[in-house]
């Protein structure tokens, strides 16, 4: 029983740092350069940007061959905008 506790402590441990890596990376550091950016976080964090651009080129070509209508393909961006915009809110500086 002590085993499987400490293998699931550990777990949650790494779990944990990746999850604090990946916040990092999106975030960033204004001080580190891109060599001191864990490569993994950073990995982690391009990873849903590319699934995106996956899905953007997968409407664009289903457009261009007529499997989906302006409305449909419209109505697919915008869903995507929103729900990027959900996620990375525009951040303004105060002037």
């Amino acid at each position: 029983m002590v085993a499987v506790m400490l293998v699931a402590t550990s777990i949650v441990a790494v779990y944990v740092a990746l999850i604090a890596l990946h916040v990092h990376a999106i975030h960033g550091d204004p001080q580190a350069t891109g060599r001191h950016r864990p490569r993994i976080a950073i990995w982690l964090a391009t990873r849903e940007e590319r699934r995106r651009g996956r899905a953007e080129c997968d409407a664009a070509r289903r457009l261009m061959a007529g499997a989906l209508d302006q409305a449909s393909y419209r109505a697919a961006m915008a869903a995507m905008a929103a729900q990027d915009a959900a996620e990375h809110p525009v951040e303004i500086p105060n002037a």
